[in-house]
């Protein structure tokens, strides 16, 4: 198990994943599955570093990595409580010109991991995602 704390976060998101996809568990996956699990840190670390935190704040970001049959990822920060779980599906019969902007990259997140849970306890989002591999 592979666990990481980064503080501050701001400006920091391509430096965070590229220490994630460096850990052990991240790096011993095949080539499917590193892409999917590569595009959902992203969007998670993404989304925390750019929107979890007031500008003013520097924030952290906790992360444990767990192999077994699957990778499960634990994002861990104290920023202003969000549910990606209760976003609601975009509507991809849409044009591109037609669509909002946002919420494709959880909508791709909640459809390409096996399982992804979200809590906010103690005055912590906790996402944890999961593939299996």
């Amino acid at each position: 198990m592979s666990t990481f704390h980064f503080q501050p976060i701001k400006g920091q998101a391509r430096q965070i994943l590229r220490v994630l996809l460096k850990s052990p568990e991240l790096s011993s996956c095949g080539p499917k599955e590193a892409l999917m699990l590569r595009l959902a840190c992203e969007e998670i670390v993404m989304n925390v570093t750019s929107y979890a935190y007031p500008p003013d704040s520097d924030g952290f970001l906790d992360v444990d990595i767990q192999k077994t049959d699957r990778i499960t990822i634990r994002f861990e920060d104290g920023g202003t409580p969000f549910n990606p779980m209760e976003l609601e599906t975009p509507d991809t019969s849409l044009s591109w010109e037609e669509r909002n902007i946002g919420g494709l990259g959880i909508f791709l997140l909640r459809r390409k991991m096996d399982d992804v849970r979200y809590a906010y306890e103690n005055h912590r989002n906790i996402l944890t995602i999961e593939k299996v591999i």
